[in-house]
């Protein structure tokens, strides 16, 4: 099973949006697709239909019910582990960092890719993703402050390396991107040089557009709401260059 985790500290990027449309690509490709929502908010339960009011990830993390138990299958075709508003009193340790990837490890022949969703600013719950995860995307905006973004996801996944060799860089993905500001442009280049010197590739860019917003709302996936859309478009190109990885 590949483990691909959305992470970066900065909020506002698109975490929550990727993980969705990732997760619908698979499913409609016939992909057995498990979901976990590591945020409080549970937006990612909500996109996918999962009900965050069922025991999901709080409980997996304080070791209260297996894995296995906590899954939902979604009218989306996807299996899903959701988020409470507990999660947000989640404290770690560097033996509790590991919980994920242990829970994770019998669920292994049972699904072919799993995507994990992580809430800004809570370093905690992205440290027990990125112990658990095998692929790290991230996920910035066109905006000054992403580069510092960047450096911070960076140097957290390089330290939790020394415990989960199998994770890598998947990879940059630029979202909400409008190439028309030449400041966007501009960017975008310095987020390339500068991934390179990390040795983080620059996957590609998500175009803006209202669909994605339209879908969440309504429960359903993008592709099915709006297969033709800019967005949706770019998530299949996406998808494909991280299975292909």
């Amino acid at each position: 099973m590949k483990i691909f985790t959305a992470a970066v500290v900065k909020g506002g990027t698109a975490k929550t949006t990727t993980c969705t449309a990732l997760s619908q690509i698979a499913a409609a490709a016939g992909q057995r697709v498990l979901a976990i929502d590591l945020d409080p908010q549970a937006n990612f339960s909500s996109y996918i239909g999962a009900d965050p009011n069922q025991p999901g990830s709080y409980d997996l993390l304080n070791d209260t019910t297996a894995a296995l138990q906590l899954i939902q299958q979604t009218e989306q075709g996807i299996f899903a582990i959701s988020a409470s508003r507990n999660l947000g009193v989640i404290k770690t340790t560097p033996a509790s960092a590991m919980k994920l990837q242990k829970a994770l490890e019998p669920l292994k022949n049972n699904f072919d890719v799993c995507f994990i969703d992580t809430p800004p600013g809570i370093l905690e719950l992205q440290n027990v993703a990125l112990h658990a995860t095998t692929g790290l995307i991230i996920p910035l905006e066109p905006d000054s402050s992403s580069l510092q973004g960047l450096y911070q996801i960076a140097d957290m996944a390089n330290h939790a390396k020394k415990r989960n060799p199998e994770l890598s860089f998947t990879g940059i993905v630029l979202t909400k991107y409008d190439s028309r500001p030449a400041i966007n442009r501009y960017l975008k280049d310095v987020l390339i040089e500068k991934g390179a010197e990390m040795e983080i590739p620059y996957l590609m860019d998500i175009r803006q557009g209202i669909k994605v917003r339209e879908a969440q709302a309504m429960q359903q996936s993008l592709f099915d709401y709006a297969p033709r859309s800019n967005p949706a478009n770019d998530y299949k190109k996406l998808y494909e260059m991280i299975m292909e990885g």
